[in-house]
């Protein structure tokens, strides 16, 4: 390519925005398009000048004759360049009555004026297809307008390309011709017989393949730049036309054939599997599968940098705890956000939440606090002023009324019979085991194991108990008196344990039954639950 800066201004003109023109036209170094968009004389020049031109000027009959070919198709007016700013009204003797062209000037070797007659409130033309006179109307009026005429600066043009085809010229002011003599610069040219493209750069042509960033270079497909060398590529099962830029369907292409997941080069008879970056070819030679850049333990090098990688790529990203500040990864103070219930102290890349005294980090939860009493019994904390029954406990514990007043006592789950053979109760909560020769199961059940040894004991901690039975030693023998007297012992037992159940478990009711998971009851006496009892009919 001859001259950087022309691809560089022809990549700014091919990007100017705005709606396409319906027709096109160039001649005396300008171009000239029609718009048809209903606007007054001030939003059609603001439109022109966005696209880097200006209202039309017609100072030539050359370029009069051109307003017939524009318009060809619409009966409607539309907006010239021409408009009166002075205070007196329009004077007739003058070429141009008063007015000046949109550039500023008033030079002329045309006129073509409707009537010369003086007139003094008009300030702005038109003109349409079926009266190419200059008619002069108010600058807000849109009555029978149909749109406005811009007109380009198009000084670095090119002649007709040489051929003897037919060739298609797309201009960047949005319109294509066959039939143009001045080529605006940054044009495209295109052969209709042999498909060859050139591009105007700065008055000469320049055919195609040229630089990948215009264009993509004239290329049908995909361009490839290399050492500056540009060169058109097809995809897999097409080749290079004798064009330099199309792609024509291959005959007999092995890689029509090929199973390649990515790139497929014809090889002969014979085809190669290639991989993009980042990927590598498998087993097969077939299949690209991604490289792991992170197994290379130089990517990443920075202070609690960690590497992560990408399908193809890899990034460096900060550890966890630690956030990016310019190219530094920083300790981030998780404090700042509030996690935890009582008091949080950061640490570099974490932190950790402790209580206040009486209570206890959670176990399902490290950021919350719950109430903790390392003794059989604790003075109630957090009651209701206006009900000073409704206190909190910790879990596994009971409010209770003493003299001294409201205190949490521990709850004794082992009178409740949810170990199937020995329990030992603990502060807050109680321990299943079973003997030897049995296994714990479902944290309270025992199940044999088949070998009976000399009694042992397997402790968990638990905290969700179920109830089992008891088993029965009594002998056959003793006949149908004792076991009354054994049915009257069991119906006592039973309704003992009720009542101590139901005395220590406020927030549950007598139709859910005692058997009910402890950890959830708080604000409990055993005042409630007689009345409870007694309002069941329940008798012992």
């Amino acid at each position: 390519m001859k001259n950087f800066i022309g691809v560089v201004m022809a990549v700014v003109l091919l990007r100017v925005q705005g709606k396409k023109p319906n027709n096109g036209y160039c001649v005396q170094n300008s171009c000239f398009t029609v718009h048809t968009d209903i606007v007054d004389f001030s939003a059609a020049q603001q439109s022109c000048e966005k696209k880097l031109g200006c209202l039309m000027s017609v100072r030539t009959t050359d370029i009069n004759d051109v307003i017939s070919d524009l318009l060809t198709g619409f009966s409607g007016h539309f907006w010239i360049g021409l408009i009166h700013k002075g205070d007196r009204c329009t004077d007739s003797s003058l070429d141009l009555k008063g007015y000046t062209w949109i550039t500023g000037d008033n030079t002329t070797r045309f006129k073509n004026w409707k009537s010369n007659d003086i007139a003094c409130s008009q300030r702005c033309v038109s003109l349409s297809k079926n009266d190419e006179k200059w008619t002069e109307r108010l600058c807000n009026d849109t009555t029978d307008i149909e749109g406005y005429l811009c007109e380009y600066r198009n000084t670095k043009k090119c002649g007709r390309l040489t051929s003897e085809s037919v060739v298609l010229y797309e201009t960047p002011f949005g319109f294509s011709r066959k039939d143009l003599n001045e080529v605006p610069h940054s044009s495209n040219a295109t052969r209709l017989d042999l498909r060859t493209k050139h591009i105007c750069l700065e008055g000469e042509w320049l055919r195609a393949p040229w630089s990948c960033e215009v264009y993509k270079g004239g290329c049908e497909h995909n361009c490839d730049n290399r050492n500056d060398t540009y060169t058109c590529t097809c995809p897999p099962g097409y080749k290079l036309e004798s064009n330099a830029v199309s792609c024509e369907k291959a005959q007999d292409d092995p890689c029509e054939k090929a199973s390649c997941s990515h790139i497929c080069l014809p090889r002969g008879n014979n085809y190669e599997c290639r991989c993009p970056s980042g990927f590598a070819i498998d087993k097969d030679g077939k299949i690209c599968e991604d490289i792991n850049e992170c197994d290379d333990k130089r990517l990443c090098p920075g202070k609690y940098l960690q590497c992560v990688n990408t399908v193809g790529s890899f990034e460096c990203h900060c550890m966890n705890g630690f956030k990016k500040e310019r190219d530094t990864c920083v300790d981030n103070d998780e404090c700042e956000s509030g996690p935890c219930d009582h008091n949080c102290f950061n640490t570099i890349g974490s932190y950790y939440c402790e209580c206040w005294d009486g209570y206890e980090v959670s176990p399902e939860d490290r950021h919350k606090c719950a109430l903790y009493c390392p003794q059989w019994e604790c003075q109630a904390v957090d009651c209701d002023p206006n009900n000073p029954y409704q206190c909190d406990c910790p879990r596994g514990f009971i409010l209770e009324e003493r003299p001294a007043g409201l205190f949490c006592t521990d709850i004794d789950e082992c009178d409740m019979l949810y170990c199937d053979q020995h329990c030992k109760n603990t502060i807050g909560g109680y321990n299943c085991s079973c003997n030897e020769g049995f296994n714990l199961i479902g944290n309270t059940k025992c199940e044999k194991t088949g070998i009976s040894e000399e009694p042992h004991t397997t402790t968990f901690d638990i905290f969700t108990p179920t109830p089992t039975e008891k088993p029965s030693n009594v002998p056959r023998g003793l006949g149908i008196s004792v076991c009354t007297v054994v049915v009257i012992l069991l119906m006592a037992c039973l309704a003992y344990y009720l009542m101590k159940c139901c005395g220590k478990m406020g927030s549950l009711t007598l139709d859910k039954g005692c058997n009910e998971d402890v950890h959830g009851l708080q604000q409990v006496t055993t005042e409630k639950y007689t009345k409870k009892l007694s309002n069941r009919n329940i008798y012992i």
